[in-house]
């Protein structure tokens, strides 16, 4: 259970769920919670019948269910009819969230924050203990910055975005607006690049930067390399998972997914709503098209067209390889068959 500082009316509910409110009472609510752990303050959603013994033993005061739910066989308490509950629930969830933050006002800057004297503090503004915040940054209004983390020279971090404990930016990234960086992460490090010379691996200089547009999130302990020359990018909307690895001079389409220990080498590709699922490996300079999915443990070596499905390594059409997958599980009695062949060949021969 999610507690907040401030209530919400059923009227509230009803408005910004965009569904039809049916009430026994009129109550208000300060917390969001699962069937299971709600209380009578509580907000819950139902969807599905799996979970329909919990819907009914539920304490919650008000319940998101189905539009097409019969309220005559379920227990009488408020309730919001919507055509999607679960998007209903997290659009609440979603405006608790923004007016909890809206109870922060004005600048906080912990006194250990070291901030160079060139940087222009907005009127809202949170930085707290020991961040550091070089020559040249550019802070726009809202944005929060947590313990620990260092924002490097000539950065820009966009309105209401949030670097959460332990992030290092580097020199020259351009952050945009409502975006979410978690713990642990590295964005615009020196990309992997070296040439072997005749007698020694030389560092190829990394003098490009990383651009990271709107409402993208950033899982804990994420790697983002700057380019060699021009820009890494991750365009608008995507969501990266914890533990990815984004190497110099990819460009990463809008609302693309990935997800978690995703490796992506050099100047690749990955075409908008795009879906790269766990471990997920993708060789350097291919081009990914836009609404791809590449199966979990995938190792992707060429150019893949727009709207495949791809699985296995190296990754082919996902309907191909369940068929290979099949046929492999049919070998050892095939062997036996062959031998069997085989062996009547031989003898037939004598």
């Amino acid at each position: 259970m999610k507690k907040f500082k401030h209530s919400i009316s059923l009227k509230d509910v009803e408005k910004i769920s965009q569904g039809k409110l049916i009430s026994v009472n009129d109550s208000l609510f300060n917390s969001v919670a699962t069937l299971e752990d709600a209380d009578s303050s509580s907000i819950a959603f139902y969807q599905d019948v799996k979970y329909i013994k919990a819907f009914k033993e539920s304490k919650a005061g008000l319940i998101i269910i189905p539009k097409d739910e019969t309220l005559s066989k379920i227990p009488e308490r408020n309730y919001i009819l919507c055509e999607k509950p679960f998007m209903s629930f997290l659009r609440i969830v979603s405006f608790l969230l923004e007016k909890e933050d809206k109870l922060i006002k004005g600048k906080y800057i912990h006194q250990s924050a070291n901030i160079h004297s060139s940087v222009k503090l907005p009127n809202y503004i949170k930085i707290l203990p020991n961040v550091v915040v070089e020559e040249g940054v550019i802070l726009e209004e809202k944005v929060v910055i947590e313990a620990n983390s260092v924002i490097k020279k000539n950065s820009i971090i966009g309105e209401e975005s949030h670097i959460f404990p332990n992030v290092v930016i580097y020199p020259d990234t351009i952050i945009g607006k409502k975006v979410r960086i978690h713990s642990g992460c590295i964005v615009g490090c020196d990309g992997f690049g070296y040439i072997w010379d005749g007698t020694q691996h030389r560092k190829i200089p990394q003098i490009g930067n990383v651009i990271i547009e709107d409402d993208v999130e950033i899982g804990a302990n994420v790697t983002i390399d700057r380019a060699t020359l021009g820009n890494t990018i991750i365009k608008k909307g995507s969501k990266i998972d914890n533990l990815v690895q984004i190497a110099h001079n990819v460009k990463i389409g809008r609302n693309v997914i990935i997800c978690s220990q995703v490796g992506i080498a050099g100047s690749s590709e990955i075409g908008d709503n795009s879906v790269l699922a766990g471990q997920v490996g993708i060789t350097d300079h291919i081009k990914i098209g836009k609404k791809v999915m590449i199966a979990a443990q995938s190792g992707v070596a060429k150019d893949v067209p727009d709207g495949k499905i791809l699985f296995g390594y190296p990754a082919i059409d996902a309907h191909k390889q369940r068929r290979i997958i099949a046929a492999m599980k049919e070998l050892p009695e095939m062997r036996r068959f062959y031998h069997k062949l085989m062996k009547k060949d031989k003898n037939d021969s004598k």
